[in-house]
């Protein structure tokens, strides 16, 4: 695991980085500051901030519902997830949508 922070540490400072092996390509985001990495074969969209139609009795993770080209998409709210306060400025927040088990989510 060392070597993947290692990976991640020296892109993010513009070194140059050697891979040996099989590459994976990864959808990186921020959430918290912290860094996370989706395999790109599992994301089906990536998408500026949408509106989101609230889900009652929804646990408190589940943001609500969006519309993706006529399929229904669960928002998950991620700083919910991970226990992190809300953002000062959700203005350039995106949406991920993943595909998982044959249904889509938007992280």
């Amino acid at each position: 695991m060392q070597m993947s922070h290692d990976v991640v540490a020296q892109a993010e400072t513009g070194q140059n980085v050697t891979f040996t092996g099989s590459l994976q390509e990864f959808v990186t985001m921020r959430v918290g500051g912290q860094l996370f990495g989706i395999s790109v074969l599992s994301v089906q969209d990536v998408l500026r901030k949408q509106r989101i139609a609230k889900i009652p009795l929804a646990p408190a993770v589940i943001a609500g519902s969006l519309n993706l080209r006529g399929r229904i998409v669960t928002v998950i709210n991620m700083r919910r997830r991970l226990s992190l306060p809300p953002a000062e400025d959700d203005s350039s927040m995106m949406n991920v949508v993943v595909d998982y088990n044959n249904e889509l989510f938007s992280l």
